[in-house]
């Protein structure tokens, strides 16, 4: 279970028995109000991180119709799992360090590793440590946003290039078509042409020859009936 600021507010030390070494009060007690609000500073940036790494790996669209590109986002958000577990881990080893700090004080004697100022000194380590690990999972978050950001703008990019790429060919193919469409037209338009002209000339051509053939048809049936006996 992570340490939270409500346990680091909600933390009571036991007064030593009478005689017996202690902590100031006061000192202790400022002391847990910086600890407070320092994981108070450090949970809340943990989560906008997480959310700027979550908005990172939807925000452009990519990730629902990119299967690459959503794998990738899944692998980089196991990674920033991987960091918060880890500063989850320094929590608990601060939670068990002021346990330990507690029974210390209970006892008014020497803490875990000597007096009661060493076990001061144990918590701060603790909590330095905790904000190394909170350090590495903000570097490794940001790593992790970065390059899920510039994946993504890879991506784009080469869904875009295959885009225009596909849109000239199917622009030129068109254009192809339209062009043989447009040669085939003209080419049948010209045949007509020629066909209306061919039957124009073949009518005229046949009107003479009918007419020719009746004037010389008639001629002779005058002359027969010219020379024929009265």
């Amino acid at each position: 279970m992570p340490l939270t600021p409500a346990d680091v507010h909600n933390v009571a030390f036991k007064k030593p028995p009478i005689g017996k070494r202690g902590f100031d009060e006061e000192e202790v007690d400022a002391f847990l109000d910086e600890v407070e609000r320092e994981l108070a500073r450090l949970i809340e940036e943990n989560n906008e991180l997480r959310a700027q790494v979550e908005r990172g790996g939807v925000g452009r669209g990519g990730a629902s119709g990119d299967p690459r590109l959503a794998a990738e986002i899944s692998n980089l958000g196991v990674q920033l799992e991987n960091a918060q577990r880890d500063r989850v881990a320094a929590d608990q080893a601060a939670r068990s360090l002021m346990a330990e700090l507690e029974q210390a004080r209970a006892q008014g004697g020497p803490g875990p590793g000597g007096d009661g100022e060493q076990a001061v000194r144990v918590l701060m380590m603790a909590q330095r440590t905790a904000d190394d690990h909170v350090g590495d999972a903000r570097r490794e978050a940001d790593r992790l946003l970065s390059e899920a950001r510039s994946r993504a703008d890879e991506l784009t990019r080469e869904a875009q290039a295959t885009a225009d790429t596909v849109e000239r060919d199917a622009r030129q193919r068109h254009q192809e078509a339209m062009g043989g469409l447009d040669a085939k037209r003209t080419a049948t338009l010209q045949h007509i042409a020629e066909l209306t002209q061919f039957e124009r000339e073949y009518r005229t051509r046949l009107m003479a020859y009918l007419e020719s053939q009746l004037r010389d048809h008639g001629g002779r049936a005058d002359a027969e009936v010219t020379s024929a006996p009265q």
